[in-house]
């Protein structure tokens, strides 16, 4: 491709920030274009160059259709899956430490509850006994 275009090329940063970079690179486009359209009487590119790499990459855009695009959407739907359950992962662990939060509060309800039970009893023990004349030690 490259050789069929005279060995041009343009490259650009598109993540770049830098609004002179920015600039530059707009410049250096419109710079190549001109200097080809001049090259070609007026015409950024000629339509022989275009049917010639049309065919040249037929074959292979046709493979890419038929092999590497099911390929491809295939491993996409993959790795959404795997995402999703990566996502949900952090969640059931939360939903697990809730759970046990709050079987651990229950718990430590029941045993205040068998606590304060236990230490009515005691007293009212400690009163009848007083009452009656013996003491509890």
């Amino acid at each position: 491709i490259l050789q069929l275009c005279d060995n041009r090329c343009v490259l650009f940063d598109n993540k770049t920030k830098d609004e002179a970079k920015r600039t530059e690179q707009i410049w250096k486009l419109l710079s190549l274009v001109n200097s080809v359209a001049v090259q070609n009487d007026g015409q950024p590119y000629t339509d022989d160059i275009f049917v010639e790499l049309k065919l040249l990459f037929l074959p292979f855009v046709n493979d890419l259709e038929k092999k590497v695009v099911p390929n491809m959407l295939k491993e996409t739907s993959r790795l959404e899956q795997q995402l999703t359950e990566e996502q949900a992962a952090p969640l059931k662990v939360e939903e697990a430490a809730q759970l046990a939060q709050m079987k651990s509060n229950d718990e430590i309800r029941k045993l205040r509850e068998n606590l304060e039970r236990a230490q009515r009893e005691t007293e009212e023990l400690r009163k009848r006994a007083e009452k009656g004349g013996c003491a509890i030690l």
